[in-house]
């Protein structure tokens, strides 16, 4: 059974579209679905949304639900409160 998408913060996801807009090289740190901590070093290349879930699409093509990023460079994300559109 898969794991509810918990939205994320505005201002969160806001950092996460700045990134994809400048194409810059980022470290992103996140949970996979085991939840195992990865980390990785690339390009967002753009967010979708599929099925009511946000993703982060990579330049190497893989997806990451944006709820289960930890860090986005050296910016651990913490905050708990949620983004309502």
């Amino acid at each position: 059974m898969p794991v509810p998408y918990k939205r994320i913060p505005c201002q969160v996801y806001d950092h996460f579209e700045i990134a994809a807009m400048r194409q810059k090289m980022v470290k992103i740190r996140y949970q996979d679905a085991q939840g195992n901590e990865e980390q990785i070093e690339t390009t967002i290349v753009t967010l979708k949304t599929k099925d009511k879930v946000e993703y982060a699409i990579l330049k190497s093509g893989i997806e990451i639900r944006l709820d289960w990023i930890l860090q986005l460079d050296d910016w651990v994300i913490q905050d708990e409160s949620n983004c309502y559109l």
